[in-house]
């Protein structure tokens, strides 16, 4: 498959969240549990919500740091540990991934290869936001993001 990477700024988006350490090889389960946590607490305050997104801070001998949750636009009340943070804004490397979760390393390789063709390097994080659901993986859309360091 082929990806059409594109650079592009990024604002940042408000999220409902909770921040953990998690192992890589048990990310799909950490993650579904996380998102399990925050939507009760938003249902409850009844507050506008947008896409599931999850935040990678960075990762250390097979653990990454992340924050997942919830787009909240206009804000909410934080609750034990679902906790008000936000995607970084700037300039970013993008690309939009079609299919199941778990098989998105190809398309954070062609991020890796462009940013090595267009001598771009990564500044921090990365994020992935969520498209609405599918029963058919093919149809699942996530948008991905890797911050840029200034060209």
């Amino acid at each position: 498959m082929t990806y059409e990477v594109r650079a592009e700024r990024a604002e940042s988006r408000q999220l409902a969240a909770v921040h953990v350490e998690a192992a890589q090889d048990r990310l799909g389960a950490v993650i579904i549990g996380l998102l399990n946590l925050v939507w009760p607490v938003l249902r409850a305050q009844r507050v506008a919500t947008g896409h599931n997104v999850v935040i990678y801070h960075g990762e250390k001998n097979g653990v990454l740091t992340i924050d997942a949750g919830v787009e909240v636009p206009a804000g909410f009340e934080p609750d034990g540990d679902v906790r008000a943070c936000a995607t970084p804004s700037g300039e970013v490397a993008t690309v939009a991934y079609f299919g199941d979760y778990s098989q998105m390393a190809p398309a954070y390789a062609a991020i890796d290869q462009w940013c090595g063709a267009n001598g771009r390097q990564r500044a921090g994080a990365s994020w992935e936001v969520y498209g609405d659901w599918d029963d058919d993986p093919a149809r699942r859309r996530t948008d991905i993001y890797l911050l840029l360091a200034p060209a």
